[in-house]
């Protein structure tokens, strides 16, 4: 009798293949190396950074020398484990997205940091964590902002771990 080897499927790889409407497989195609792109791709880490009071945001991606340049925010870019972070997961994701090439480095954007409180500046970070808070199942919004005591209120809807990286940032 003759016995037939069956081949054993790691449950870590992917073998999903996306299809139309029509139920046809789709082809793959390749992601463009742009700041859009890459942005768009970091939201599959985004929800662990904020859940730790940070986030990423995408400073530049170079499609010559597929190099992103990144900053962490919030909690993560004074955090001693920003380089483990950078390198064992966002550089991580971006290979698995982009290929083997691209490479990571951190950079400090101070531009983007605002001088004083204000209802616009805490509109404009609650507006960049929102995607990320609303994957994890939150609902965020703006309660009040006081410029003169620098207290914001928010109501949130959410799990505690969220709420806690809300605080932080």
């Amino acid at each position: 009798s003759e016995t037939k080897e069956e081949e054993i499927i790691s449950p870590f790889v992917s073998t999903a293949v996306a299809t139309t409407p029509g139920g046809e497989a789709e082809t793959e195609t390749e992601l463009v190396f742009d700041v859009e792109t890459v942005d768009k791709v970091l939201d599959e880490v985004r929800p662990y950074l904020i859940a730790d009071g940070g986030n990423v945001a995408v400073v530049d991606a170079d499609p010559e020398t597929m190099v992103a340049s990144l900053e962490l925010q919030g909690a993560c870019g004074s955090c001693a484990s920003s380089t483990v972070t950078m390198q064992m997961g966002i550089e991580r994701v971006l290979k698995e997205n982009f290929g083997p090439n691209v490479s990571v480095q951190q950079v400090d954007n101070g531009e983007d940091v605002p001088q004083s409180l204000s209802y616009e500046a805490v509109e404009a970070e609650v507006g960049r964590l929102a995607p990320a808070v609303i994957a994890m199942g939150g609902v965020v919004r703006i309660v009040s902002v006081e410029e003169e005591t620098g207290v914001v209120k928010l109501n949130f809807r959410g799990a505690n771990k969220v709420q806690q990286g809300l605080e932080l940032a």
